[in-house]
């Protein structure tokens, strides 16, 4: 694409959209740590390719009949020795155009899709009729800033529009155990910021629901639904707005400070205070 137009594309690959050149949500979470940081994320493009074990995974949720037809399961062979350097040639000759995984990670994969068959409201989700990896570009109102986002799926529950994301989870899916990874992935920020996006190309009467359907990499490989609270996603708004906003400022300045190289104080965190009466 030679110039990035607005609108929600579809059938775009993966490593097309992240080589598109506007602003996305994993570059604007860098500012949780400072300027310095988005500007080497900016200009450092170290890699497109999404993570192994989370392509898997969203690939097997989301589009089974590629997953079971395209992936293919590495064999084990030593790669050090004559046979096996030959016994591997061979493989990949014969998986040519296809996915290699590891066993490890396509078991995974397939045990979280035959768990999502047996959850109901996330089968509802995903097998219902609907729209999924569907790449938007958008230009912010407030900033005028270029943005891009990547829905995995668009759908309706009863008379509700809903965004599904699929996120891979190391931990058991608790609720205190997800609602730390909202915050500390930024994955209120994510959401708020599609939803930017996709009101903005696709306005509606009713902001659709936002729900993640969160997928242990660990056995048993359970599944669960949580739907994104109104509050946190209102958080989220004006977390990715304060956010836009600084970009657009460096970016015109050319001045994106880091840490400053002042002294500042450190100790310990509040809640450890509290427990010792310190106020």
């Amino acid at each position: 694409m030679s110039k990035l137009k607005p609108g929600v594309y579809h059938d775009v690959d993966f490593d097309t959209y992240a080589g598109w050149s506007a602003v996305n949500h994993g570059l604007l979470h860098h500012f949780r740590k400072t300027p310095a940081h988005v500007h080497y994320e900016r200009t450092h493009d170290e890699s497109s390719k999404a993570k192994a074990l989370g392509y898997l995974v969203h690939l097997a949720v989301l589009e089974p009949d590629r997953f079971k037809a395209e992936v293919v399961v590495a064999p084990k062979v030593d790669k050090r020795t004559k046979a096996g350097k030959a016994e591997w040639a061979r493989f990949e000759k014969a998986s040519e155009g296809k996915y290699i995984a590891s066993a490890d990670d396509a078991a995974v994969a397939s045990a979280v899709l035959t768990n999502i068959e047996g959850h109901a409201f996330a089968r509802e989700l995903i097998r219902a009729e609907g729209a999924q990896e569907l790449s938007m570009v958008w230009r912010d109102q407030a900033t005028g800033v270029l943005c891009k986002g990547r829905i995995d799926r668009l759908t309706m529950v009863g008379d509700s529009p809903v965004v599904v994301d699929v996120k891979t989870v190391g931990k058991p899916a608790s609720t205190h155990s997800f609602q730390q990874s909202i915050q500390e992935y930024g994955y209120h920020d994510q959401a708020a910021f599609y939803l930017m996006g996709l009101m903005e190309l696709v306005p509606q009467e009713e902001i659709p629901k936002f729900v993640w359907v969160a997928c242990e990499t660990k056995a048993p490989h359970l599944i669960r639904a949580f739907e994104a609270e109104e509050e946190a996603l209102a958080i989220g708004a004006d977390n990715m707005a304060k956010a836009l906003r600084t970009f657009k400022e460096c970016d015109e300045s050319g001045f994106w400070p880091g840490w400053g190289d002042g002294v500042d104080t450190a100790g310990l965190p509040p809640w450890v205070y509290k427990r010792y009466d310190v106020e």
